[in-house]
């Protein structure tokens, strides 16, 4: 499951950076100790362009982990489409790295051992799935349609020049597969009900910003790992 977990992953070399970058940007030390246990402090020092422009410059290496990296960005371009929310944030950073591994783009949960690489595929898995299992797939797909449609805008457009489903049919996928899953008790004991209702109400400005983010730290011709 894609929970919004990744500022609760954070790692030591996480916090040192954030500090590190604060610190040069402000002129002033930054307390680690407020990182490390204050969240509202956290949350707020996490915000700061300085860390948006040195994640983004291409210069020297970084040692960040893809926690950091992915809501730090997420967080950056959800908030310029208006979805002010850190949770939301936190919930498509943790997609986003899940996702960067080829195989957990194929699979819905370790439960349910089946890889899937069209839309089609998890639509037919739903007729003989149970309601847990029908959960789990919703889910998937919602994530996945906000992910292909999101990071991968340009290879979608080529494909839907050649006849395959545009933007449209990912948002109607992806609207309708969130608003399902809020409903599922599943969804409360995991406390994602309002994160699910969010990315069905705003799908198009969630995709929207990951258009953005997408061109900004990959190429525009990339497309995603899948065996088309």
């Amino acid at each position: 499951m894609v929970l919004a977990n990744c500022r609760a992953q954070f790692t030591a070399q996480d916090f040192e950076f954030v500090a590190r970058v604060l610190a040069q940007k402000q002129g002033s030390s930054v307390s680690l100790v407020e990182l490390l246990s204050d969240p509202e402090c956290r949350d707020e020092m996490l915000d700061h362009q300085a860390l948006v422009q040195v994640l983004l410059s291409g210069k020297g290496q970084l040692f960040v982990s893809q926690h950091l990296y992915f809501y730090v960005l997420a967080r950056t371009v959800l908030k310029r489409q208006g979805l002010d929310d850190r949770e939301l944030s936190d919930y498509i950073a943790a997609l986003l790295w899940k996702f960067s591994h080829t195989q957990r783009l194929h699979t819905v949960h370790e439960k349910l051992p089946q890889n899937y690489q069209y839309m089609v595929e998890m639509l037919e898995a739903l007729e003989t799935a149970t309601a847990a299992e029908a959960f789990l797939i919703r889910v998937h797909m919602g994530n996945y349609a906000l992910f292909l449609s999101g990071m991968f805008k340009a290879f979608i457009e080529r494909r839907q020049r050649r006849g395959a489903p545009d933007f449209s049919f990912y948002e109607q996928i992806g609207k309708s597969s969130f608003r399902t899953a809020s409903e599922h008790k599943l969804a409360y004991q995991l406390e994602l009900t309002q994160i699910y209702h969010q990315l069905a109400d705003g799908f198009q400005v969630a995709r929207q910003a990951l258009n953005e983010l997408a061109s900004r730290v990959w190429r525009p011709d990339s497309e995603p790992p899948l065996a088309w």
